[in-house]
């Protein structure tokens, strides 16, 4: 399936670092939510996730994570958005 770039979608973006859950209104409404990925390392992961209402959308959140120097992990385009995405941080999956 290819996803529609002009509409909306539910995705999830990887970034190397802790990022604090303030920036969740600069970043779209995505939640934010930050894990140690290993316990050896101490590596710090943090996964936005959420509704945007098109790539567009989605390429500011990148230029902005960018801009604060997060390395990027992982963008992925989940599915449509069904008009009711509520993920709460709680209930994200951290390694998907």
């Amino acid at each position: 399936m290819r996803p529609p770039y002009d509409a909306p979608g539910v995705y999830t973006v990887h970034i190397d670092g802790s990022l604090d859950k303030n920036w969740a209104n600069r970043l779209g409404g995505l939640s934010v939510t930050a894990y140690e990925e290993d316990e050896k390392s101490g590596r710090m992961v943090t996964v936005l996730k959420g509704s945007l209402p098109d790539q567009a959308a989605l390429l500011g959140i990148l230029n902005t994570l960018y801009n604060m120097r997060y390395p990027l992990l992982l963008v992925r385009y989940l599915r449509p958005d069904s008009g009711n995405e509520t993920t709460k941080p709680d209930q994200e999956q951290h390694r998907e």
